[in-house]
């Protein structure tokens, strides 16, 4: 270094804070500022000609050399780094170096230039700031509900591992994505639709007012289903904003689509509970009764208020059932959680109630307490349900005429009396004659109508012993006993379609109709319900053709 030079280093270097050095390329000190006595505690002479990998902390040495040293000999500058170095009273301080290369006339390097500053109380903030972020990061990622950020324009900067979760979406697809984006799909707890202007977090960024528990239905595609979420929304202060200043709203939401079930499901078994047919009593741990349905009060012909309160065992018990509670109930409900049976008691008018009864120990979890239900069937109206059900399976539920079923036991009684007697009975198969044109010019509540009014019609020509049946849209099959020969059940038949061919007026209408009728006699034409039918069906089609309107099966074959 020439004379010149290094007087020119010495007057900069004696007003920096910094320490300035140059090095030979192996990195000895060649020349160093004044200041490194004030940073490092060492004079600029005591340095001079020594190797400055003395001085550095173990273990940055390596780094150094290669990501440094050997760069900025083979040419390359602007090379910033940041190490551990030794003060002369044996502390380690923090440097940061920029390194540059000096180089000759032919593009040698000849010496390297290094600026070097103290960042020791940089390097500590630096370092407590990435220990709380890191703290920060394990509590975000710790927490049961999703976080997010959104920037001023209401797009996803940020979220925990949770929140991503929550709404099923990977993290690269959360990322970007904005309230009102239509693929949300979000409903109010109505079911109507949630516009995305009335977000939370677009709320927030319009307002500036904050938003709490907000509740929120939207569409998973990782669950395949709407999830119900609960969302808060914040403004981030200015004041800790990020660097680029784009955080601007926080939200957090929780998962609430087990609460928002639970209670729809509560809701559907208290509709149960209170609008069953069958009578049901809610019981404690002590046996007191907890409530009771409008069910039990029609039971026992009491109010439900009297019963509320009272001992399960203050049901009045008929003579059969006394003393079934203490006996045979409360042993049974210790020993297994449940009991059914018979259970025979007086209601408040006196009256006897046998009902079918089952009591249940429930007990949702080992903490909770104990209750119990009591279910009883009303035995006389179950009786009316079943006969009814019975009814309605055998009969036409448009004329009140036996279907096909009922028309089945009915021919197997025929054919057993007419084996016993040894005689013979007559099947007749109808079909109306225009009754179709009917039908499509009125509509098909006048032709049900037109169908009913048959029906009454036949049923009354024929007798109690026989029967009518409605096997078709507008088919009747009718079976007759007693009758002597083929003429008198002519005769019958003729009568039936004189009952059907006489005018109907019906809302304000007059109708003609008519009707082709094909005879089958057991057991002549066949001894079964199906060959009876095919039989008397073809004599109908071909009275129906020849226009006879009354044909018997084997007339004309």
């Amino acid at each position: 270094m020439t004379r010149t030079s290094q007087n020119l280093y010495e007057r900069i270097a004696e007003n920096m804070s910094d320490v300035v050095a140059l090095h030979s390329p192996d990195g000895r000190y060649l020349w160093i500022s004044p200041s490194v006595k004030r940073v490092l505690g060492y004079s600029p002479e005591e340095l001079m000609g020594t190797d400055p990998y003395d001085l550095f902390h173990p273990d940055d040495a390596e780094s150094i050399r290669n990501g440094t040293h050997q760069p900025a000999v083979s040419g390359n500058g602007n090379i910033l780094i940041r190490y551990q170095i030794r003060r002369a009273c044996g502390k380690y301080i923090w440097f940061e170096t920029l390194t540059q290369p000096v180089e000759d006339d032919q593009g040698r390097v000849t010496e390297l230039h290094t600026t070097s500053r103290n960042v020791t109380e940089q390097q500590r903030i630096e370092e407590a700031l990435a220990e709380s972020e890191a703290l920060y990061r394990v509590a975000m990622d710790s927490l049961d509900e999703g976080v997010v950020i959104h920037d001023a324009e209401g797009r996803v900067i940020a979220h925990n591992p949770q929140a991503a979760d929550i709404l099923g979406l990977s993290s690269d697809e959360l990322n970007g994505r904005v309230p009102i984006d239509p693929s949300w799909d979000s409903v109010y707890p109505d079911g109507t639709s949630f516009p995305g202007e009335a977000h939370p977090i677009m709320v927030t960024l319009r307002t500036g007012k904050p938003c709490s528990q907000v509740l929120m239905g939207i569409y998973s595609p990782h669950w395949k289903s709407r999830r119900w979420i609960s969302i808060n929304s914040q403004l981030i202060p200015k004041s800790i904003r990020d660097d680029a200043g784009r955080a601007a709203v926080v939200a957090s939401f929780t998962d609430v689509t087990e609460n928002i079930e639970r209670e729809a499901q509560l809701k559907r078994w208290s509709a149960v509970y209170r609008f069953s047919s069958e009578a049901i009593i809610l019981v404690d741990s002590a046996g007191l009764i907890k409530d009771v349905n409008e069910a039990f009060s029609t039971v026992v012909r009491d109010d439900r208020a009297r019963w509320v309160g009272r001992s399960v065992d203050d049901i009045t018990l008929e003579t059969r059932s006394k003393g079934l509670f203490t006996s045979t109930i409360w042993p049974a409900l210790a020993a297994t959680g449940n009991w059914r049976g018979e259970l025979w008691l007086r209601d408040a008018q006196g009256g006897v109630q046998v009902t079918w009864a089952a009591m249940t120990r429930v007990q949702q979890s080992v903490a909770s307490e104990t209750h119990y239900t009591m279910i009883l069937n009303d035995f006389s109206e179950r009786s009316d349900r079943e006969e009814k059900l019975l009814y309605n399976a055998g009969h036409d539920s448009l004329t009140g005429l036996p279907n096909r079923l009922l028309l089945k036991d009915r021919f197997e009684v025929a054919a057993r009396k007419a084996e016993r007697q040894e005689t013979t009975f007559a099947c007749l198969y109808l079909d109306l004659n225009g009754f179709k044109p009917i039908n499509d010019r009125y509509g098909h509540a006048l032709g049900d109508i037109v169908l009913q009014s048959v029906a009454e019609r036949i049923s009354d020509v024929v007798r109690s012993s026989d029967t009518v049946s409605r096997i078709g849209g507008d088919e009747f099959f009718v079976i007759v006993f007693g009758l002597e020969n083929e003429s008198d059940y002519r005769d019958f038949a003729a009568r039936i379609s004189k009952a059907i061919g006489d005018r109907l007026e019906i809302e304000g209408q007059e109708l003609a109709i008519g009707v082709s009728i094909g005879i089958a006699l057991y057991p002549d034409h066949g001894k079964s319900l199906e060959a009876l039918m095919k039989a008397s069906d073809a004599a109908m089609y071909r009275a129906k053709h020849q226009r006879l309107w009354i044909d018997i099966a084997g007339d004309g074959t």
